[in-house]
């Protein structure tokens, strides 16, 4: 009996040293699969950190379908104003007197999303953090380049 334990136990340890020994030989085949499988996904995260950037660029162009700098603009750039749009947006932003309600609760009302529709109109948003409205406005420029606005309309919507 003992020597059948005992014959067991040989058998196993030779097993088990047997299956140590073929470890090393199977193990760069695992390697090679774990390389070649890293670099896989590290093209995968390359391209799909691509196509992100692609796509925030994409979410923060803001087109404007009503005017087109070339035909609605071209009164603008004959005055030698080279980006019309900007031009005017800025002309109106520093315009908040412009704004037709008064800031609440300490707000200070301001410009948000402003759009030239075509080229006398422009529309933008305005709040104060508590209130918010729209106003179209018209726009004129000068032979000095001063733009001159007219609110011909508004919506609060607080």
């Amino acid at each position: 009996m003992k020597n059948i334990v005992i014959l067991l136990l040989a058998s196993f340890l030779i097993l088990s040293c047997k299956d140590a020994v073929e470890q090393p030989e199977n193990l760069p085949d695992k390697t090679i699969q774990l390389t070649l499988k890293n670099d896989s996904l590290e093209k995968e995260i390359v391209l799909l950190k691509s196509v992100n950037d692609s796509i925030l660029k994409i979410e923060n162009v803001v087109e404007n379908l009503w005017f087109d700098k070339d035909f609605n603009g071209a009164h603008l750039t004959r005055k030698g104003i080279t980006n019309p749009e900007e031009f005017v947006e800025n002309a109106l932003r520093k315009r908040t007197d412009l704004i037709p309600f008064e800031a609440v609760l300490g707000g200070t009302m301001n410009f948000g999303k402003i759009q030239l529709l075509g080229n006398k109109w422009i529309i933008a948003d305005y709040s104060d953090g508590h209130i918010q409205g729209r106003s179209i406005y018209e726009y004129r420029i000068d032979d000095e380049k001063a733009l001159t606005f007219k609110i011909l309309a508004s919506n609060d919507t607080e």
